[in-house]
């Protein structure tokens, strides 16, 4: 027995040695030293590394000490935890902030119920030592950086939390459950999300630290009183803290960083992803005749620009490699072969800078498969292809109609002036008496979803698609797009849904007449030939068969 008490000291021995040891190594790192001494100089914060008889930490805390071999990670979060304090207003975090941050492998509490898990990443504020316990997890994945990016914040909240005794501050957790949304009503799961996360004091202030998603609750406090009284309490507390928590800093955090903005999807260390596009005559011979006719770049090479997009858009782009040689070589020549009619009139007016030709195209949250870029002091316009399958008559159509749609959307900015045809309420008398597009209206207040909108609006005649009921500059859009493309649909058979329909909704024939009245004038005022294909396409759908 005594052999064996020995022996079980002698290891522990070992063992707090080992750590130790373990422990010296890393914090004599002079890569760790040089990051440790920043925080010291720009936050006042002592960077250390937790032991496993840590007198303060190990009463309450399994603790299972950083390795050496894991000195990398604890740099990688030390790195990114270093960019979201210095977010903070100046001098901060050293008059309200912890004075530690410990790191450690991992920390298990002492009184967790149930079977002992490890949480990566975890901040956890201990009051008691004035520091802030950070875990380094033995595997790094894109998911520790995302969520440990929020939980920093959440932590220093929670801390400053905890000197708010007063029965009276709205921030009291009693009020602040008075002030909780109902989330039962909403129709997108990200906007039940972020209500559910925004009724609790911590998760309302981390969303703030993440611009899209602040901007997204910005969006839902127009319509919940509640969430704008929640947003407002938490702003005017951190302005009580620090003046500096002012209007200008608030409508910064709400500003989308250029890095989280746009982001490119291809891999660009593969300098030959693309050779087979390159050498192939086809896409090349299309290319060429549309930068010729137009005028305008074909981007679609890997590591060309991005898109421009507003600036409170995410964008999340790839361009065109050799594993989608086909799928491209086919939707360049369709591209061409519709792009073409168009005659020199009309391209050189629209003076387009830029075609993007795209793979992945996602912005605002959603897969896009064109997009005008009409907001430019040069337009452009995009088309992404990710869905496209040349094999399917469905994805060709779709992608056909795409083409021209965006065409329309740059040529209603360029062409459709006040008192136009097409423009105002010249174009939006021709709808039902009492309709109303879903943007711009009360429409858009009453329904939180195109979807929802379109269900409640199918009794409205006069469309070519649901979409177009979205705003009159897309009705014009759809509607143009199947009377360009009627005849060419289903592999030449036509687009017979919309032939039929465009027979027997006079409203919808009311507005195709008018879209056509409105290029037969800019046909005269462009002096554009009598013969040109664009015309005898778009007049070919509204001719009787």
């Amino acid at each position: 027995m005594l052999r064996f008490k020995t022996s079980f000291f002698l290891a522990a021995v070992l063992m707090l040695v080992a750590s130790a040891l373990a422990a010296e190594a890393v914090e004599q790192d002079g890569k760790f030293v040089e990051v440790a001494q920043r925080f010291q100089t720009g936050f006042g914060l002592s960077v250390k590394l937790a032991k496993v008889d840590d007198p303060v930490f190990a009463k309450n805390q399994v603790v299972t000490v950083l390795k050496p071999e894991q000195l990398d990670h604890a740099l990688q979060i030390l790195t990114w935890v270093e960019a979201e304090l210095k977010r903070y207003p100046a001098g901060f975090i050293q008059k309200h902030g912890s004075k530690n941050l410990v790191l450690a492998n991992a920390y298990i509490s002492k009184s967790a119920k149930g079977p002992a898990v490890t949480y990566s990443p975890t901040f956890i504020a201990d009051r008691g030592s004035d520091s802030i316990l950070v875990t380094v997890p033995t595997t790094m994945t894109p998911s520790v950086e995302v969520l440990g990016r929020g939980y920093i914040h959440r932590t220093l909240f929670n801390d400053l939390l905890a000197d708010v005794t007063s029965p009276d501050s709205p921030l009291t957790h009693a009020k602040w459950k008075t002030l909780e949304s109902d989330d039962s009503k909403l129709e997108t799961e990200s906007a039940k999300r972020l209500t559910k996360t925004s009724n609790a004091r911590e998760g309302l202030y981390q969303v703030l630290w993440d611009a899209w998603e602040f901007n997204e609750l910005l969006t839902l406090a127009k319509t919940d009183a509640k969430l704008k009284q929640r947003i407002d309490l938490v702003k005017a507390w951190m302005t009580s803290l620090d003046p500096q928590f002012n209007e200008a800093f608030w409508s910064v955090l709400a500003t989308i960083p250029e890095h989280q903005r746009t982001i490119c999807l291809n891999d660009l260390t593969g300098t030959q992803s693309n050779a087979k596009i390159k050498a192939d005559p086809e896409i090349q011979s299309d290319i060429s005749k549309l930068e010729k006719q137009w005028g305008f770049k074909v981007l679609w090479e890997p590591g060309s620009p991005a898109p421009p997009m507003p600036v409170k858009v995410r964008l999340e782009y790839s361009y065109f490699t050799d594993k989608k040689l086909n799928e491209f070589r086919t939707f360049m020549r369709m591209c061409r072969e519709q792009l073409e009619i168009y005659p020199e009139q009309i391209t050189k007016r629209l003076n387009v800078k830029n075609l993007y030709m795209l793979d992945t195209f996602n912005f605002r949250g959603a897969g896009v498969a064109g997009q005008g870029m009409s907001w430019l002091p040069q337009v452009s316009f995009a088309y992404g292809l990710r869905t496209f399958d040349s094999a399917v008559v469905k994805s060709m159509d779709f992608l056909r109609r795409t083409i021209h749609h965006e065409v329309l959307h740059l040529m209603d900015r360029a062409f459709s002036k006040e008192g136009g045809l097409i423009h105002g309420s010249n174009w939006d008398n021709l709808n039902q008496e009492g309709f109303r597009y879903k943007i711009g209206s009360l429409g858009a207040l009453n329904s939180p979803s195109q979807l929802r909108f379109y269900r409640d609006n199918t009794q409205w005649q006069g469309f070519a698609e649901p979409y177009g009921m979205n705003i009159a500059t897309d009705d014009r859009a759809t509607l143009y797009a199947r009377l360009m493309t009627a005849h060419a649909a289903d592999e030449g058979r036509g687009d017979q849904p919309f032939l039929e329909k465009l027979k027997t909704d006079k409203i919808l024939k009311a507005k195709a007449e008018r879209l056509i009245e409105f290029f037969r004038l800019l046909k005269r005022d462009l002096a554009i030939s009598e013969t040109s294909p664009l015309y005898s396409q778009l007049e070919a759908a509204c001719s009787p068969q």
